[in-house]
């Protein structure tokens, strides 16, 4: 009996995993609002190509390069150029153990040439640098005049 109890305690220990969860820290933050501060300087530089290496791998499997160049274009076409953008919301989570992973969560109010969109980005740290996995636009249909 004392040799099952003991192999069911190590499996237990076995089993464990011993992360550390970190949410909404101050110093997370900072670090997910460089990548984007620097997604909007090179959008109103228009510099697409350094744009793209913000983003995972991941997420222009899904969407791909020149499709996503489009969606810009027609953004920038539709909506006008981004004169300012403001931070709306955030959530990061950082797990540090056994499987780490780290995970961002950003909306912007975005203030445009000829309306404003709310703009959401998805990041996650690949290879200790964080990468945009999820980017969305939501714009109203009917402007306000």
């Amino acid at each position: 009996m004392k040799k099952y109890i003991l192999i069911l305690i190590s499996f237990l220990f076995i089993g464990c995993s011993y992360d550390k969860i970190y949410e909404n820290r101050e110093s997370d933050k900072q670090d997910a609002q460089k990548v984007i501060n620097k997604f909007y300087f090179l959008i109103q530089q228009n510099n697409k190509e350094k744009v793209f290496k913000l983003f995972s791998n991941r997420f222009f499997q899904e969407v791909g390069k020149e499709r996503f160049e489009k969606i810009l274009d027609k953004t920038d076409n539709d909506f006008g150029k981004v004169k300012d953008y403001e931070l709306t919301n955030s959530w990061t989570q950082i797990i540090k153990g056994s499987n780490p992973i780290s995970k961002y969560e950003l909306s912007y109010l975005v203030t445009r040439d000829s309306t404003q969109t709310k703009e959401y980005f998805r990041m996650q740290k690949e290879n200790d640098t964080i990468k945009i996995i999820s980017y969305r636009v939501d714009f109203d249909i009917i402007q306000k005049k």
